[in-house]
């Protein structure tokens, strides 16, 4: 259900949410730095743009998500001690955006992966500011997720903070090559930011205490799935 925007904007500014995230793969996010700003899924796939497969593509689509952005309130990789699952490139985008009417706002109650046929749509979004207001603080903050819906242009970088590009410490050896991850992730971004200037000095690597992500990286992440968040894979 459509959220009123004024309202959640007060809501958020009230909770000390001053920025919104999206997490995503290198090679995603070259086709968002190619087209200056955020893309649903729906829309890189209907302009013919390169976006990494992702597990729940199909529910997506079965859902009618395909077409929405997802944005969290927090930054997970911080509020929880490990890297955020859908990437190591972090958009942090200004709250201020809410306040474009144009952008149709929805906040789910859990994550759509976890959603099914018989799930109403009472059970899957917050049907007005005043009930996200009651239920905030006995729902998790990853569940409720911030959706744009039925976004087919771009969500400008002029809501750009700043990019945050995790550093795995990971180096792949491939015979007698060894590929360094975080090396060859910042070099694809580069070769594409250069040509984007209101970008260009928005980036920032992640700096991480007391955070399990550089071990899980290294020990619990596959080298097929370390290639397809780091590697530009086209």
């Amino acid at each position: 259900m459509r959220l009123d925007n004024n309202k959640l904007y007060l809501l958020f500014k009230e909770k000390g949410v001053n920025y919104l995230y999206h997490a995503n793969t290198v090679s995603t996010s070259l086709t968002y730095f190619q087209k200056n700003g955020l893309l649903s899924r729906g829309a890189v796939e209907e302009l013919g743009l390169f976006q990494t497969k992702q597990s729940s593509d199909e529910l997506d689509k079965v859902f009618d998500v395909w077409n929405d952005i997802f944005l969290d309130t927090v930054d997970l990789h911080g509020y929880f001690p490990r890297q955020n699952l859908y990437g190591p490139v972090l958009f942090e985008l200004n709250v201020d955006l809410v306040l474009n009417e144009d952008y149709e706002i929805w906040i789910t109650k859990n994550n759509p992966i976890y959603w099914n046929k018989n799930t109403t749509d009472k059970e899957k979004y917050f049907e007005s500011v005043e009930e996200l207001e009651e239920k905030w603080n006995f729902l998790e903050r990853q569940r409720k997720m911030t959706t744009i819906r039925n976004n087919k242009n771009p969500i400008l970088f002029e809501h750009i903070n700043k990019i945050i590009l995790d550093d795995p410490r990971v180096k792949l050896t491939n015979n007698d090559n060894h590929i360094h991850l975080f090396n060859e992730a910042r070099k694809a971004i580069k070769n594409v930011v250069d040509i984007n200037i209101s970008i260009r000095n928005k980036f920032t690597t992640r700096v991480c205490n007391n955070c399990f992500c550089t071990q899980n990286y290294l020990n619990n992440v596959s080298v097929q799935n370390l290639k397809r968040l780091f590697l530009h894979e086209i």
